[in-house]
């Protein structure tokens, strides 16, 4: 490991990108355990002081890859990437995803426990909080998947190279290039996927990395806190990537008659209250601001993916889905099945 420390961590005059091989070969190194913690910490702190190419992050993500377990191909669903950091704010993508599951729209989310720099609330602790059992077996996953069109992945689990480092990543305290690699990492080989960063130079590593990741339909998105959520209180800003190039646009929500207030920090507790009311289909004025900006969103995916014939249609589904309380009575199937499976999965083991 310490050639590659070397080749990255010279300094300005000295030092270079590594080669996809060379990359590859770190790769091996870190998922192996080869790599002291001290080691991993000092190279991933100097390909952040470096700045990574797109080259090196596809060799890790095609090692990793790897060493993560195999599931089978579900390429018709919607890998949904947001910030491996938490969330602060009301995650509007939870009820969203399973909107669009209640339709077929297969939904895959994935994550793990909230990773500093700003250690919100991740998705798989806000799952937890609404019964879901997020620990099963592949197997067991991919028929749950298969009828509920919606399923969660816990990243350190289904890749274990994750779960040795992530002591490493707390203590660095840092964004690292593993936060992409994780995003990206598709394990079920989705086509399509929406995809959030913080800032526009995140889009343009992304916009050769997705392709190379095997996602033919992608959307990136400046969303609220670096997640795929976007807000109904201002423009932002997108990024379509396809295999045949990529295009760029931004889209205000008061053209389709969308209007809100920022959202507003709140607790765990808090953003689980707020799931359930509106889940439950509530349409009183102290949730409506997170209700547009579900209706909002799930509107957007509806059309992006070809899933409705314009933006409207998608709205205007996503409204009725939403009062007919679809995404609540998934999420009892879910919260039901993962709990069985679960079980059945111990007692295997056992």
């Amino acid at each position: 490991m310490k050639q590659w420390i070397k080749t990255v961590g010279t300094g300005k005059q000295g030092s270079r990108h590594l080669t996809y091989d060379e990359a590859v070969a770190a790769a091996h190194a870190i998922a192996r355990g080869e790599s002291t913690d001290a080691q991993t910490a000092a190279f991933l702190m100097a390909m952040r002081m470096k700045g990574e190419a797109d080259e090196e992050m596809m060799g890790f993500i095609d090692v990793f890859r790897k060493y993560s377990l195999p599931y089978r191909s579900f390429s018709q669903s919607l890998n949904c990437a947001g910030p491996y950091d938490g969330r602060v704010y009301f995650p509007v993508t939870i009820p969203v995803s399973l909107l669009l599951a209640s339709v077929g729209f297969p939904q895959v989310l994935h994550g793990s426990e909230s990773l500093p720099p700003k250690l919100g609330q991740s998705l798989k602790e806000l799952l937890e909080g609404l019964g879901i059992q997020v620990e099963q077996e592949a197997k067991e996953w991919e028929k749950m998947f298969s009828s509920l069109n919606i399923g969660f992945l816990w990243t350190d689990r289904i890749c274990p190279p994750f779960g040795r480092v992530r002591h490493v990543r707390e203590q660095m305290g840092l964004r690292t290039f593993f936060n992409t690699v994780e995003k990206v990492m598709n394990p079920v080989h989705s086509l399509g996927i929406v995809i959030g960063v913080n800032h526009k130079t995140a889009m343009d590593h992304l916009i050769h990395l997705l392709p190379k990741s095997g996602f033919e339909t992608a959307y990136i998105v400046q969303g609220m806190e670096g997640s795929e959520d976007l807000p109904i209180y201002k423009n932002s800003s997108i990024r379509k990537v396809t295999p045949w190039g990529d295009e760029s646009s931004t889209i205000d929500p008061a053209t389709f008659g969308f209007r809100g207030e920022p959202l507003e920090k709140c607790s765990k507790e808090r953003q689980l209250e707020l799931l359930n009311r509106i889940m439950q289909g509530e349409e009183t004025p102290e949730v409506k601001n997170e209700r547009e900006h579900v209706i909002f969103n799930a509107g957007l995916r509806l059309f992006w993916f070809d899933r409705v014939a314009s933006y409207e249609e998608g709205f205007q589904l996503a409204r009725s889905l939403l009062q007919r309380k679809e995404a609540f009575k998934l999420l009892n199937k879910w919260r039901e099945w993962s709990h069985r499976s679960g079980v059945q999965g111990m007692q295997a083991n056992g």
